[in-house]
Order: C-alpha cells, then structure tokens, then sequence
C-alpha cells in the first residue's frame, strides 16, 4: 500500500472539487441582468493567458484558496438572497450590514444610472446654418466638410422627425442639375439621392433624380420609371401639388366647354345667317330692295351684338337669329352647350372651393405635421388664432406636435391642453401629449395617457409601443424581484403593438448614448381628412365665381337666377325653333343652297329640300330646255365644290368645324372640345395655379397635350372626308 501525505490528499481533495465550485458560481442571470448585464464578474471575466500559466505553475495552498473563495461569491445568487433578512431594504449601492456570525459585510453593486432622454431644440435658423456651412464647403471645394454637412443635415432630419427639408433639397437638387450639365453624372446623382433622402415626398426631386437616372444607365429602365411613379404619388396625395393640378385640369375643360360653345354657335349662324336675312326681306315692304333689307338686317344684328352685353347674352341673341332654320339636333345641342356656359361661374366658383389650399388654416396644419423648415410662420398665425380663441382642435394639436419636436415641451403641453379642452379622448392628442411629458420627466403621467390612448383606440400601435418603452426602462432601476413583473408588461405590450404594426418588428430604439425622445416615442400621425376641411376657398370661390358672371352675364347678380336665366333661355329658343315650319321658315337647298322658300314659290311642297329651280330641273322632265338644265347643273357643282372647300379651310383650322358646315354638328363639337382642351392645353401649359416647389417637367406636359392635339386634328379631317363622300 502506498502512503500518501495528508498535505497531498487535501490538495487532491480540492482539485476535484473546482468544477463543482465553478457550477455553483456560474448561477442563472436575473431578469434585470437580462435587461441591463452590468460589469461582469471577476470569476468571469477573461484573464490573460500569462497569468494563468502563473496561477498554474504553483498549487495554492489551503489558506489562499480560502481566501480566494469568498470574493468569488456573487451578492446577487439565490442563496445570499436566501440567507438576506426579508425585511432588509436594500440600498442603491454600498454594502449590507455585517452577516450574522462575523462574516465579511457584502458589497452591494450601485443600481444602473438610466440614460437621459434627450430632447433636440434646434430653430429654422439653426438648420439652415449647416446648409451654408455645405455652401461654402462647395465653393471653396472643400469636400471633407460638405460630406460632413451633408451627413448632419440627414441626421438633423431624423433627430427633428421631419418629414420633408424642402428649401434645402431644392437647393441640392439645383446643385445637381449643374452638375449634370458639367459633365460630373457621379456627383449630380450623389446629390439628386441626398435631396430625395432629406424630402422624400418633393416631385421635383424624385423628377430630377429619374432624369439623371436616364442619362447615367438608360438601359435600367426600372429605376426611372420608380422615381416617375413616385413622383406622382406624391403629387397625388400632397395637396399642395394634388390642388393645383385639378384646378388648371378644371379650368381646362371649362375653357373647352366655352371655346365649343362659342364656336358651335358662330358657325351655325354663319352657315344660316342668309335664310334669316332672306325671311327678313319678307318682313319689310315689296318696294324695299333685297340688298338694302339684307343691309338693314346687318346693321340691326350689330347694333345689337355692340350694346352692353356679355358674351352669353350675344350667343343667345345669334341663336336666336338663326334658331328656326337648325335641325333638331343642331338646337338641342346648342341649348346644351349655352345651358352649360351659363353654369360656368357656379362651376368655377366650386372649383376654386374644392382646390383652395394656400393661405388657409389647412395649409398650417399641413406644415406643422411635416415639421419641416418655414413652419415658423405657421407657428405665428396659429398661435394668433389661439389668442382670438378662433383656432380649432387640429390646428392646436398640429402646433404643439411641431413644438414638441422642437423641444418646446412647455409649450407643447401648454396647446396639448388647450386642444383636449376642444376634443377630449383623442387617441392620437393623448399619445403625442404622453411623449411630451416623457421629455418633461412625468413618465407616470405619460404612461396613463397611453393607457387612455389604447383604450380610445385599440387599433393603433403607438400607445402599446411606448408604455413597452417606459416599462423596459422602469425595469432598468427596480429591485431584482421586482424585475419579472414590469418585463412581463413591457413583451405583453410590444406584441400588442407588433400585432397591429407589423413594421414594429424590425424598429429599432435609439441608442443610449442619444436618447432621443423624437426616435425612441412613436407619434401617430393625422390623416388628411381630419384637417383638409379648414381649406375653406369660399371667399375665393365667391370672387371667381362673380368675376366670371360679370363678364358672361352681366347686370345679373350671381345666384341661382343667374345660373338658370341662360338655361331657360336656350330652351324657350329650342321651342321658338320647333315653330319654324308654321312660320314658313325658309331652309336650305340640299343641290345649289339657294332658300327654300314657299313665300317666293307658293308650288313647293312643306318640308321639301329642294328649290323650285332645282325641282323644275331635276324633278320634272322635260320642262327646262337643255343648255338652261345644264347651266343649273354646272351651279349646283360649283356650290358642291365651294361648300366643300369651306368645309375643309374650317376644318384644318378648327377640327370639328367642318363637320358642322356638312351638317354633322354633334360629331363635329365632340371633336372641336377635345381640340379646343389639347389646345389650350399646349398653350397654357404654365398652369394657372402654381406649386410652391416646381411643376412637373415640361415635357410630361407637351407631349400628351401635343399628342392629343395632333390626334384629333388627323382623325378630324379623316372622318371629315368620309362625310363628305356620304360614307
């Protein structure tokens, strides 16, 4: 048998019981460890591969192992929580009371400090000061500073929560269109994406960007046609661009509208104006010569058209000349086409109602939702409408969102407060007024109004994730036992929020070295419809609209009677014109045009189409001598070819025109609106209402008006030609 000394036995005694000192050491974290780990512990942390070779080298004994044993205990393990009295309270950091039996007092670590939330203050003046700092970074082609204020404007943007730097992206997208032009495709396109990074909703932007895209990679057609599409997204759902462009669309077709009328009539007395002078002869004695009655005729039409009448007013009066020698659908079709000029006050008055953006309240609460830069006047009118108590309940939340972006939270609180006396119970007032007082230290108040939010509104997102957020960092400073509780609310809340959002998943917290109340709250934003209402264009849809009455209608005042008068009219000459054939109306020869009267051949059949000349001619045989048949014949050619020619001249002038010389009017106004909108169209293309940014590119205007313009005009002389062929 071999004897070992009792000093070896201990020593081999301790070496097997290492692991199982170890695993006991090696304890499950808390839930607060989970949330905030800490420093780590000595026994864990990595020592350098040197020292352990020493530690090694010589086998401690008993005595120092000992006294190695006892830092190694953590005062955060089950068992020294075991042994704590349970009435002990225990403090924020130090060390706990001497341990029953002597024992070493137990170092308590200090409980972790919570980063502040951080609240940005920064003016338009402030913002714009790192864009001049970009500006002369360029001109002096400094371009280490120009990145640099290139990257603090995108993070000012995000910090800010602004939607939109407009003024500055603007000024980029400038900056890249000279650029461009020069030659330098790589710099013009870094700053075409920065401007389209600092205002993602600016067409012009995404406008220039796209053409860029075209110049640099044309066979990459995707991109282009994704900036396009974006562009007129946003053009579509910014009512800044969306009101503008309905109006001048308006505006257009109510020009059309006009300019069809205006026309339509014009020709049609043009085209009959000779069988009235002809029954007017009828109306004065046998002694007065056809050319002085026909003189007399034309010197009473005028005197008529030169007194103090408005454009509706002389239309009807040329109707009414010529009303009893139309067709039916030529009177129905110009009864329409006056009834509906007569409406066109009301109509552009309605217009410019529903488009009416600019300088209203709407436009305020617009800007100070986006929080972007020139809101400082909004602000101002706003808070002067708040005074004279006349500012209503989304111009009062809109305003303290802006400011509490800003990090004027004392003001902020003091318009939240001034909006919930309006509206009480708002989810989305109660969510934006909780992240105010986040930033003011009242997180207990902030928490009850997110309650109070998800229970007005349990669809929205934003309550559920910002009380996780307060949870998670109450949890932070609460005592280990405490910890479970509060985590448990924080996950219970952020998979309600995930489960109406599912965005939430991949969001991110800010870090806790910047944090900032803008990135670490969630506001939840307005729609359109609940502020678009305070664009009220009524004052300016009255003035438009009595503008335009005055110089259809005048001495009318606008109203009701002023919208029907025109209408009513049109339909009593409609009536006076149903009553031509009582009235022996004379009408047109359908061979040489002359008139078809029964006054000035008793012998004509009612209703023919044909004169007596021609009916002597051509209908009865042998009655004319030949070489008189043959003259009459070479007259009805040559009228045949001269209404011909006309037709065609007024038709290559105004498309549709000819259509109402060959006796097609519906067909020819149907193509003389379009024309006349594809016109004016070309010609207008400016716009009458301007964006306060730009307008679309030119082109994107031209081409289709042009397009459409010449497209009619063809397809106009096309089927002009197979009417005249009797096709």
């Amino acid at each position: 048998m071999i004897r070992l000394p009792l000093s070896a036995l201990l020593l081999w005694g301790l070496l097997l019981l290492t692991p199982a000192l170890a695993s006991a050491q090696l304890e499950a974290p808390t839930r607060l460890q989970e949330v905030d780990p800490g420093p780590l512990e000595p026994d864990l942390q990595e020592e350098p591969l040197d020292a352990q070779e020493s530690d090694d080298a010589g086998a401690p004994d008993d005595e120092e192992v000992e006294r190695d044993e006892a830092p190694r205990k953590s005062p955060r393990g089950a068992k020294a929580k075991e042994e704590a009295p349970s009435a002990q309270v225990r403090p924020v950091g130090g060390t706990l009371p001497p341990q029953a039996g002597g024992a070493a007092p137990v170092v308590v670590p200090p409980r972790p400090v919570l980063s502040p939330v951080l609240v940005p203050r920064m003016s338009d003046a402030e913002v714009l000061q790192v864009w001049d700092r970009w500006r002369k970074a360029r001109a002096t082609n400094d371009s280490v500073s120009a990145e640099k204020a290139q990257r603090e404007l995108a993070t000012l943007r995000q910090e800010l929560l602004a939607a939109d730097l407009e003024p500055i992206s603007v000024g980029f997208v400038r900056e890249a269109g000279v650029r461009g032009r020069a030659g330098d495709m790589a710099g013009a396109l870094q700053l075409a994406e920065l401007a389209v990074e600092l205002s993602p909703r600016l067409p012009q932007a995404r406008f220039e960007l796209a053409e860029l895209y075209a110049l640099a990679a044309p066979e990459k057609v995707g991109r282009v046609f994704g900036q396009l599409r974006a562009a007129f997204v946003s053009m579509a759902l910014d009512p800044r661009y969306r009101g503008p462009a309905l109006a001048d669309l308006g505006s257009l077709l109510l020009l059309a509208w006009s300019a069809t009328a205006v026309a339509l009539v014009g020709l049609l007395f043009i085209r009959r104006v000779r069988y009235a002078l002809h029954d007017f002869h009828h109306l004065l004695p046998r002694a007065v010569a056809r050319w002085q009655s026909g003189l007399l005729g034309v010197l009473l039409l005028g005197l008529a058209l030169t007194l103090g009448m408005g454009l509706l007013p002389r239309l009807l009066v040329l109707l009414a000349v010529v009303v009893p020698y139309l067709t039916r659908r030529e009177r129905v079709l110009s009864a329409v086409l006056l009834a509906g000029l007569g409406l066109a006050p009301l109509a552009a008055g309605q217009l410019t109602r529903v488009t009416a953006f600019a300088g209203t309240p709407a436009e305020d609460v617009f800007v100070l939702e986006r929080g972007g830069l020139s809101a400082e006047g909004a602000v101002a009118r706003v808070k002067a409408r708040h005074e004279s108590r006349a500012a209503t309940y989304a111009e009062l939340m809109a305003l303290g969102y802006y400011e509490s972006r800003r990090g004027l939270l004392e003001d902020a609180r003091a318009h939240f407060k001034a909006a919930s006396a309006l509206r009480s119970g708002d989810a989305r007032l109660l969510t934006r007024f909780g992240n105010t007082l986040v930033g003011l230290g009242d997180v207990d108040g902030a928490a009850q109004l997110y309650a109070q939010a998800s229970q007005a509104d349990p669809r929205m997102a934003a309550p559920h994730y910002n009380l996780a957020q307060i949870y998670r960092r109450k949890a932070k400073t609460l005592p280990d036992e405490e910890v479970g509780k509060e985590l448990d609310r924080a996950a219970t809340a952020t998979a309600s929020a995930q489960a109406l959002d599912g965005s939430l998943l991949l969001r991110e917290p800010p870090p806790d070295d910047r944090l900032l109340l803008n990135l670490l709250m969630l506001s939840p934003l307005v729609p359109e419809s609940e502020w678009l209402s305070l664009a009220d264009g009524r004052v300016a849809g009255q003035r438009v609209e009595a503008q335009l009455g005055r110089w259809l209608l005048p001495g009318v005042e606008p109203g009701p009677v002023a919208w029907a008068l025109p209408a009513v009219v049109a339909v009593l000459l409609g009536l006076w014109g149903m009553l031509a054939e009582k009235l022996k109306a004379a009408n047109g020869c359908e061979r040489c045009g002359r008139p078809v009267c029964r006054r000035c051949d008793p012998e004509l059949v009612s209703g023919g189409t044909q004169c007596g000349q021609c009916v002597n001619v051509f209908s009865r045989r042998g009655l004319v001598p030949q070489n008189l048949r043959q003259r009459k014949a070479d007259q009805v050619e040559r009228h045949q070819a001269w209404a011909g020619r006309v037709a065609y001249a007024v038709g290559a002038v105004l498309s549709g025109a000819g259509h109402v010389f060959s006796g097609g009017a519906v067909r020819g106004a149907l193509y003389a609106f379009l024309f006349l909108f594809a016109l004016a169209a070309t010609l207008l293309h400016h716009g009458l209402v301007r964006a306060p940014y730009g307008d679309v590119p030119l082109y994107f205007k031209l081409v289709p008006a042009v397009v459409l313009l010449v497209g009619v005009h063809l397809m106009s002389l096309r089927g002009l030609r197979r009417l005249r062929r009797g096709e």
